[in-house]
């Protein structure tokens, strides 16, 4: 691209001279910089004048000396070129006669130096003419679609990032109408200036338009060079390609992932649509696709490939502080990227966590010789096979086996099993359809010595059960800890604009859940499994002489985040969940219900211990409630690197609760506006390439466990509830 430019005479920034505060710049000063102040700037924000300059100022964090920039000295002619790079950022952006000013004032007996940037920014350039040649032979239909999207128009303001936008809109619309060879050097611009005005001319030179012609694909050898040895040659849905060495990959892998054919006209779209879908099959490391060559109108281009490790050993670390105490587990991962040749994901994973101490947070109640000391622990077995359907790449099946087992600290063991099949689509780029049309999940628990009183003392009024009542807490206890199955269907739907947003624009993160357990379940008792079993009545729900659950639930999630400028962020989300028993069923499974409190909860309150409503026991907490509402704040300021990764603090906000949906807890009107939860806090983000870590201290503002309830009122810097993590809350 040639770009000419005729700009009135530049002159040289220029430095005050305070009266008190004369100093020669020209020579090397052995002060810091302890401030930068702009002023005058409404074209360009601070954050954007800082970044471009090389002269900045000592930070660290919260001003403790940690994790700070190294304290460099001031250097004038360093200092000079930076005004200077900030007058040409104004002429980039159209503000010709901008005037930049300095001033540089000493203290601390000339240690350090504040820098005070005046700028005046005048009117911008206004473009007074716009034209366009070199496509008068394209047809007037094509001509109106051109310019009904240009980006740049007669009488506004002028700058060089629109010459570049409209260039780039240009070279995209006709990639797009069959112009494959358009490129930068296709457009020229010229540019005239006079005083506040600016004249543009764009010179287009259109190349030849054209069809796609063969379109050949190759699957290189991933361990060796090509030879003809070791190849298979396949012809299928118009493509041509051969498969070199001895790989398992499907043809009609490749054919469905290549968007275009021949005889289509080019589009850049199809070829950007065509390296998406087998960047999607996870089996190929490099994706290139080259035009080799033109021939009566017609492209001929090779797609290559190379193709990536087939095995992958993924091990992890997983700390945090679930239970209050610190919680380590480990997990080790295989994957095969291309089982069967189709693209198809098998992955297996073992995992164990467990607490590093003995804590009994949970068991106030109970004196220590009542029950079992244990430690919880987690361990987990799973398997998943992902199937994609060639022919449409984004959809996928999916089988997902897992057994676990676990020791929880309200006393119970328990053993997971579950076997779930599901089907995925994408209705748009931004959305994701998921289907679970299978799915069965048998539950077992077991309880440890003293649960029985921990019932009593923690969970019986809770639900509705006299602790006294010994016959009523022992059907509670024998109902808590049945054997059941959860027979369930589940609808899901995801939708980010993470792709499509724009800088300074919001980012959200929508999911939305319909979940329902029993039906099936249901039709086998009344149809198939009539016979009777002993310790069941007719109006219990079970098949086979195992109870099965009964409920339905909706659930959803919304999350956004608005960058507010070079590192810093703000950040929302909303969490609403209910659920219900139905037809035989009088409760929902303990482990399909909504908890609060902990590291991607509210903040305030430790892993499940917060709610239902006022509840007092953290215990009961445990046991989970069937309504769920929460809301979350945060601004996040990334001011540092550690690990090469942006680092910084947070600062965050929490309100919600969980509730039953009647008895002492339920959710009404009055609890919501007396029960809700409330916290505050800060927390610390160390950058690393899995993500940040998480710490975070949160103080209560509103418990509605206490008696009295505002905590803010006695403020205490000392109790906080400190929760860790990795990635962000949401």
């Amino acid at each position: 691209m040639v770009v000419a430019l005729f700009f009135p005479e530049l002159h040289a920034a220029e430095t005050d001279e305070t009266p008190g505060n004369e100093q020669d710049t020209t020579n090397a000063v052995e002060a810091y910089v302890n401030s930068i102040r702009f002023s005058g700037n409404s074209a360009v924000p601070d954050e954007e004048l800082r970044q471009i300059i090389n002269t900045a100022e000592s930070s660290s964090f919260l001003g403790l000396g940690l994790f700070g920039k190294s304290d460099k000295l001031f250097n004038p002619e360093d200092f000079q070129h930076d005004l200077a790079i900030i007058k040409k950022l104004y002429i980039y952006k159209g503000y010709f006669f901008a005037d930049i000013r300095s001033a540089v004032h000493f203290r601390d007996n000339g240690k350090k130096i504040d820098l005070d940037i005046s700028i005046t920014e005048n009117e911008p350039a206004r473009i007074d003419s716009l034209a366009y040649e070199g496509i008068d032979s394209i047809d007037d239909q094509l001509r109106k679609q051109y310019f009904a999207t240009a980006s740049m128009k007669t009488g506004e303001s002028f700058s060089v990032e629109k010459l570049i936008a409209e260039r780039d809109r240009t070279m995209l619309f006709f990639r797009e109408e069959g112009y494959a060879f358009m490129h930068e050097d296709s457009i020229r611009i010229k540019v005239d200036t006079t005083g506040s005005n600016a004249g543009v001319l764009y010179r287009i030179k259109l190349p030849d338009k054209l069809v796609y012609g063969p379109v050949n694909a190759i699957v290189h050898n991933p361990v060796r060079k090509d030879t003809k040895s070791l190849e298979k040659r396949f012809v299928d849905d118009g493509i041509q390609g051969v498969i070199f060495g001895k790989q398992n990959i499907a043809p009609a892998l490749i054919t469905s992932s290549v968007a275009f054919r021949p005889g289509q006209v080019t589009k850049g779209s199809l070829e950007q649509k065509t390296l998406q879908n087998f960047g999607k099959t996870n089996v190929f490391s490099s994706i290139g696709i080259r035009p080799d060559s033109v021939r009566d109108g017609k492209l001929y281009s090779t797609i290559h490939l190379e193709p990536a490790p087939k095995h992958q050993i993924e091990p992890k670390i997983l700390v945090d502080n679930r239970y209050g105490a610190l919680f380590f587990g480990a997990s080790v991962a295989y994957e095969n990227r291309n089982l069967f040749g189709g693209a198809e994901q098998f992955k297996t994973t073992a995992e164990f966590g467990t607490q590093t101490i003995y804590s009994n947070n949970l068991l106030g109640n109970l004196e220590e010789n009542e029950y079992e000391k244990s430690i919880p622990y987690e361990l987990s077995l799973k398997s998943s096979l992902v199937m994609p359907v060639l022919r449409k790449p984004d959809n996928v099946y999916s089988a997902y086996l897992e057994f676990s087992q676990s020791k929880l600290p309200i006393l119970l063991s328990s053993l997971n099993g579950l076997i779930r099949g599901s089907y995925s689509t994408k209705p748009s780029p931004s959305s994701r359809v998921s289907f679970d049309f299978f799915e069965f999940e048998w539950v077992q628990k077991d309880s440890l010595k003293g649960f029985s009183k921990l019932f009593r003392t923690d969970l019986a009024e809770n639900i509705g059960i006299d602790p006294d009542d010994d016959t009523a807490v022992q059907a509670g206890i024998d109902s808590l800890l049945e054997t059941h199955v959860n027979q369930t269907f589940r609808l899901r739907y995801n939708y980010t604009n993470l792709n499509a947003a724009t800088p300074a624009k919001n980012i959200w993160n929508l999911d939305l859940l319909l979940e329902e357990s029993g039906s099936l379940a249901w039709l086998i008792d009344e149809l198939i499994d009539t016979k009777s079993y002993s310790g069941f009545s007719d109006d219990e729900a079970q098949i086979f002489g195992t109870a099965y659950s009964q409920y339905v639930k909706v659930e959803t999630k919304l999350a956004f985040a608005r960058d507010l400028s070079p590192g810093k962020q703000l950040a929302g989300r909303m969490h609403l969940g209910w659920m219900m028993p139905y037809g035989k069923a009088e409760t929902t499974p303990e482990e399909r219900r909504f908890f609060a409190g902990g590291a991607n909860s509210m903040r305030g309150w430790l892993f499940n211990t917060l709610g239902p409503g006022s509840s007092e026991s953290e215990a009961a907490s445990n046991f989970g409630a069937d309504i769920k509402l929460e809301l979350g704040l945060e601004y996040r300021w990334k001011f540092f690197k550690m690990f090469g990764q942006p680092s910084g603090i947070t600062f965050f906000t929490d309100i919600g609760n969980i509730w039953d949906r009647s008895g002492p807890y339920g959710f009404s009107l009055n609890s919501l506006l007396n029960d809700f939860a409330w916290d505050f806090g800060v927390g610390l983000r160390i950058g690393s390439p899995i993500g940040p870590f998480r710490f975070d201290f949160a103080w209560k503002i509103h418990d509605p466990a206490e008696e009295e309830a505002w905590r803010i009122l006695k403020w205490n810097p000392l109790d906080y509830t400190f929760n860790f993590g990795i990635g962000e809350a949401f």
